[in-house]
């Protein structure tokens, strides 16, 4: 039998090892909390820095891409000499480019800064139509310009009967072909994904039908490009 003061003393003993253990979790879960706070906190941080810079610089690609169309298209409209046929085309593809920072960017930033698409299925069609459509009508404004080049080298004739009016019908033509490019989809042609991947997905891209895609690539990147290029190694043999 233990003596009421070895009782009392193993009792004491007990009771500190408690506290210890006690004081010993506490201290753990305070240093797990914390640092997880501090994990969480620096996450916010890093995301709140990626948002912040990624704004500034489309916001500057957007300012200067604007700005810079615009000094192109009045200088064109301001200045006799510039204002000649063949700069037209210049001051059309500037206007194709101006239209991109003014309507496509913004809503690319707000969709890049949101991190997804937010804005339904009708703004998502115009959106992805309007992308085309600047697009394709400054490639094919490229490519315009190439064959303005290409005749000015090759026929004496055509610097003559280069007159506002074959320029201005090469510039109508750049811009329906653009146009019967861009709004298929707005009348039906898209995959059968379209709702599920706006909507659900928060994802808004062109059409991914294959019919579209290959009438779409071929007829705003590979044929333009492949002519430009066929053009300019003419154009390149004429000197």
């Amino acid at each position: 039998m233990l003596s009421n003061y070895e009782k009392l003393d193993s009792y004491q003993n007990e009771l500190i090892l408690n506290l210890n253990s006690s004081e010993n979790r506490s201290f753990e879960n305070n240093s797990l909390f914390g640092s997880s706070r501090e994990f969480s906190l620096l996450s916010i941080d890093k995301h709140l820095v990626f948002t912040i810079f990624t704004t500034i610089i489309i916001g500057a690609l957007v300012l200067l891409t604007a700005i810079g169309n615009l000094f192109v298209m009045i200088a064109i409209w301001n200045d006799r000499y510039l204002r000649i046929p063949q700069n037209y085309l210049i001051f059309s593809l500037a206007f194709a480019d101006l239209m991109v920072s003014c309507t496509v960017m913004p809503m690319g930033a707000l969709y890049v800064f949101k991190g997804e698409w937010t804005l339904g299925t009708v703004l998502c069609d115009v959106w992805t139509s309007l992308d085309v459509l600047c697009c394709t009508a400054s490639i094919l404004h490229l490519l315009a310009i190439a064959v303005d080049r290409y005749w000015s080298v090759t026929n004496v004739d055509y610097i003559h009967k280069r007159s506002p009016f074959r320029i201005l019908t090469l510039i109508a033509f750049t811009w329906i072909v653009a146009i019967i490019v861009s709004i298929p989809p707005i009348f039906g042609w898209k995959d059968d994904n379209f709702e599920h991947r706006v909507l659900i997905a928060k994802l808004c891209i062109p059409s991914q039908h294959i019919g579209y895609q290959i009438f779409a690539t071929f007829a705003t990147f590979y044929g333009p490009v492949t002519i430009i290029l066929l053009l300019y190694w003419r154009i390149y043999q004429a000197r």
